[in-house]
């Protein structure tokens, strides 16, 4: 297996290229952790302040949606958790997530030249395999949110050799375009780009993001098959709408939402 070039994230560094910027204000590094998300969401409990940026060079027992394991080695790939605390609904929290990954997708479109592709409900694609997940946790206090998590694995320098460590057909920025890009690079790219995105999406600004979530999405228009709990989905992805629902129509004609709490989504291409 190629080695992963030495890429170290120095938080000191990264402190001052965020210097204006929410996210700078309480960057907390680890060498090793078994989840930022796990980490940071006792922090929130604690009282950590709004923007607070976690990351680690490796995760030993990350999480991804469904109780999955994203297992990272040192120094291969970007791991980082964010903290923040908008005055919104519960129902609105999807609508963070969507901003991450397009965010996320951008850079990557932008920076490397890769087509970087969503497929719903939280995972970045190149063609298909799988780049990046995306892990959303969120505290309620009364009606509204107390907290919102934000976690991201972005596979930057890692190489299939161990595939264990994946579920399914899975890439990295490095196998897609044969070059190293520094992680902190690409870490401050997509933090600022989240930051300019979330500030206009809290001024009241949706519509945007979502023509770009469904621009960008990996399965509109392709067949489906979406696996909830009890219950198995066949159909046509036909959009995402603005509270992070796919809107399926089945095969009889039908139209069904699926919400995006515990579902499994592949799709269908023989179909």
């Amino acid at each position: 297996m190629p080695n992963a070039p030495s890429d170290p994230i120095d938080p000191e560094e990264l402190k001052s290229a965020l210097a204006d910027s929410l996210f700078g204000k309480n960057v907390l590094y680890y060498p090793s952790l078994e989840s930022t998300n796990t980490l940071l969401k006792s922090l929130a409990s604690q009282g950590a302040p709004d923007g607070t940026l976690l990351l680690a060079d490796e995760q030993t027992g990350g999480r991804g949606r469904m109780g999955r394991s994203w297992l990272s080695r040192p120094g291969a790939n970007l791991l980082f958790s964010l903290l923040l605390r908008p005055q919104i609904e519960p129902e609105q929290v999807f609508a963070l997530t969507m901003i991450l990954a397009i965010s996320a997708a951008e850079v990557l479109r932008a920076r490397a030249s890769i087509p970087a592709k969503i497929k719903w409900p939280n995972d970045l694609y190149a063609g298909t395999k799988k780049l990046a997940g995306i892990l959303t946790e969120f505290g309620v206090k009364g009606k509204m949110v107390d907290y919102v998590i934000l976690g991201i694995g972005l596979n930057v320098h890692w190489h299939p050799a161990n595939q264990e460590e994946t579920r399914g057909p899975a890439t990295s920025v490095r196998m897609e375009t044969g070059e190293d890009f520094p992680r902190a690079g690409l870490l401050v790219a997509i933090l600022k780009e989240f930051e300019k995105s979330y500030r206009k999406y809290m001024n009241g600004e949706i519509d945007l993001f979502f023509s770009k979530w469904n621009e960008l999405s990996l399965i509109l228009g392709r067949n489906v098959v979406v696996e909830a709990i009890g219950d198995t989905l066949r159909g046509r992805a036909v959009q995402i709408d603005r509270s992070g629902a796919l809107i399926l129509e089945e095969e009889n004609g039908g139209i069904k939402r699926v919400l995006c709490g515990d579902v499994s989504l592949k799709l269908e291409e023989n179909h």
